[in-house]
């Protein structure tokens, strides 16, 4: 994959390995038919029909025969400079940063407020959708990683995590902890031992059967140690009277989400815990451990 250069100086004395990682987290989620056209340019009518010419019908090109031309170029990812500012949650999470940084993410609105989409349609009122270029792309992740080479150490793989954009029931893509049932609560269904190590285990390569243009990049996902604390302070807050060492033992019942939802004034439907509870936990009972929550987390981009 051959990229731009890029001209920025903090990007530029970065390790190789590392400005590597940034550019496979942008060209991730780059669309093939993403095309930039600045806000202030105007558009130009397609199809106008020369009055002198063809007797007001569409003139035929000498080549297709009036039909489509066929040879409309589409970018590969790896040539595509801008993506969607929409998916710049989807790359910070690759590169293991927050995907809710707001501070983050108002740089880049900041970035993206002076491209557009030239993919409109009738359904956005052709309101294009601001676009980061891969060049402000490396200079806010040069910023946010310059004092942190030693963290992202030269893998194989390049720490991306691959994700689809909105995968909801990728249950057999993501193992993080591994929950461990608590024999002296009669409150939950004895269900079968599990280990207490960490396991790593690859999913079944999903293909998008859909036309959306979303970017639908399968693959197992591994937790990282940042997601994994963010995970478990979460966690915590369901049982602040559990010692952390006995974290993951617990499991978050029905009854802790409408303690929570009590206290932070939300009001969510009985069925709604249910549905949330069912779609991610692994447990008989349909109660979630701490592996269970972790996959919520990450799967919701809430880690």
């Amino acid at each position: 994959m051959i990229l731009p250069s890029s001209s920025d100086p903090t990007f530029n004395a970065l390790p190789l390995h590392l400005q590597q990682r940034i550019d496979r987290a942008f060209t991730s989620v780059a669309q093939p038919d993403q095309k930039p056209s600045q806000n202030t340019s105007c558009e130009t009518p397609a199809n106008v029909v020369n009055p002198e010419l063809g007797g007001g019908f569409i003139v035929e090109s000498d080549i297709g025969g009036g039909f489509i031309s066929e040879d409309v170029s589409h970018d590969s990812p790896e040539n595509v400079t801008h993506i969607r500012m929409s998916l710049i949650p989807v790359a910070l999470q690759n590169l293991d940063h927050p995907p809710d940084d707001e501070q983050v993410l108002s740089v880049f609105r900041n970035a993206a407020s002076g491209w557009s989409s030239s993919s409109n349609n009738v359904d956005d009122g052709g309101v294009g959708e601001g676009l980061v270029s891969l060049e402000d792309w490396r200079t806010v992740c040069a910023v946010l990683f310059e004092h942190h080479n030693e963290e992202y150490e030269d893998d194989s793989d390049g720490g991306v995590l691959d994700d689809s954009a909105p995968p909801l029931d990728d249950d057999d893509q993501y193992l993080g902890s591994d929950g461990t049932n608590d024999d002296s609560d009669d409150e939950y269904v004895e269900g079968p031992t599990v280990s207490s190590s960490h396991r790593r285990t690859r999913g079944r390569q999903m293909k998008s059967s859909s036309s959306s243009p979303e970017p639908s990049t399968s693959g197992p996902k591994k937790i990282t140690p940042r997601q994994k604390k963010a995970c478990l302070d979460a966690f915590a807050l369901f049982f602040p009277s559990v010692p952390a060492t006995e974290l993951a033992y617990q499991k978050i019942m029905i009854k802790d989400l409408q303690r929570i939802a009590k206290v932070l004034g939300e009001k969510i439907k009985a069925d709604e815990m249910v549905e949330m509870l069912e779609t991610f936990s692994t447990s008989p009972d349909k109660s979630m451990n701490l592996g269970d929550f972790e996959r919520m987390m990450v799967t919701a981009r809430l880690a």
